[in-house]
């Protein structure tokens, strides 16, 4: 669980660099409770760790997502909450490396096949309602 100072850190990070949906980690207790880092909750914090020590860059991506998935919805919510992680990401990557960097197109490939999973996957962790 993510302190208090964390998630105020995590929300300017996310403004300062206008990724979609910053706006969900202004409610601290809401971060707090629905975010955990990279991957799903049955994955085990050990393993969830491990997956964001190898892919720290893209760790704000997936606490948005994270947000977005606690909020739920229908199939196109989760789809366009699946593609706003995958455009978070690859604005991430471009942020902390320059194009000369090895670094950010691996993260950038990295975003690419977590977005195929959660793509493949996701819907176990969605939040689903009603479809009309």
């Amino acid at each position: 669980m993510y302190s208090y100072s964390e998630v105020d850190a995590k929300y300017r990070q996310a403004c300062e660099l206008d990724l979609s949906g910053a706006e969900l980690l202004a409610d601290a207790d809401a971060v707090r409770r629905d975010c955990n880092g990279i991957g799903a909750e049955w994955m085990g914090e050990y393993l969830r760790n491990l997956v964001g020590a190898l892919n720290p860059t893209l760790i704000l991506a997936a606490d948005i997502h994270d947000r977005r998935y606690a909020i739920g919805g229908d199939s196109v919510a989760r789809a366009r909450a699946d593609r706003e992680f995958l455009e978070n990401g690859l604005r991430l990557a471009d942020a902390a490396y320059g194009w000369y960097d090895p670094r950010r197109y691996i993260v950038r490939n990295q975003a690419r096949k977590f977005y195929a999973a959660l793509r493949a996957v996701g819907a176990a962790a969605w939040n689903w309602e009603d479809e009309a």
